[in-house]
């Protein structure tokens, strides 16, 4: 089973950098629609084993473009989606990065992520301010992982099982700190398949770009 790491669905802007963040809604659209025709499953974390033709979707930084481009594709498929969350940033922007990438990228408020809950769409934690977790103080790093997960339930009402290390920043440290704050699955950026994952803390993930042709995705997905 694979799990693809999404960022925006949408148009790059001009001047924008890293465009490979950016899969264009039409191209969306067209891969999930392939994967539905092949008989390919949209997963929950729950349901991710070793072997078997399942995808599950994430999406990190729940950028709005998600909501607008990303989700009803998903919704008309029925398909399940993660969408994690850097809770102190909600209906701000990408604070951590906006001039690494020359592109200031709206995050969903309050009231656009409590209707995505109500129609399914699961949310977890990207921290608090999207720092490298390695990088700060361990209590600061604790504090932006067990403070994340309770604003996001007090904010919305439904239990976080899941949690995003930003940049996939992560050693046994800061994983032993998701565990203990009662997280019930964790995601990498690190390359590889479910069954390559080292734990349900430590979740491998294909970055799916933007730059890639469906012939491209449809191979990352069989191979």
């Amino acid at each position: 089973m694979k799990v693809f790491m999404f960022h925006n669905v949408g148009e790059p802007p001009k001047n924008a950098r890293l465009k490979s963040l950016y899969v264009k809604p039409e191209k969306f659209k067209r891969w999930l629609n392939l994967l539905n025709r092949l008989n390919f499953r949209f997963v929950k974390p729950q349901e991710l084993e070793p072997t078997g033709k399942g995808v599950l979707l994430t999406f990190d930084d729940a950028y709005r473009d998600f909501l607008e481009n990303a989700f009803p594709v998903i919704k008309a498929l029925k398909a399940h989606a993660i969408v994690f969350v850097p809770a102190k940033l909600v209906g701000q922007f990408n604070r951590w990065d906006y001039r690494k990438v020359n592109a200031i990228k709206p995050i969903m408020n309050w009231e656009e992520l409590s209707f995505l809950v109500k129609e399914g769409v699961e949310i977890g934690s990207h921290t608090l301010t999207h720092p490298f977790l390695t990088k700060i103080p361990p209590p600061e790093a604790r504090r932006e992982i067990e403070d994340s997960k309770k604003l996001l339930e007090d904010k919305l009402g439904v239990e976080v099982k899941s949690f995003c290390y930003p940049y996939g920043d992560h050693n046994r440290e800061v994983v032993e700190m998701v565990k203990k704050a009662g997280y019930q699955y964790a995601f990498t950026t690190i390359k590889g398949t479910y069954a390559q994952s080292p734990s349900k803390w430590e979740i491998r993930r294909i970055y799916a770009s933007g730059y890639w042709t469906t012939l491209r995705f449809l191979w990352e997905c069989l191979k």
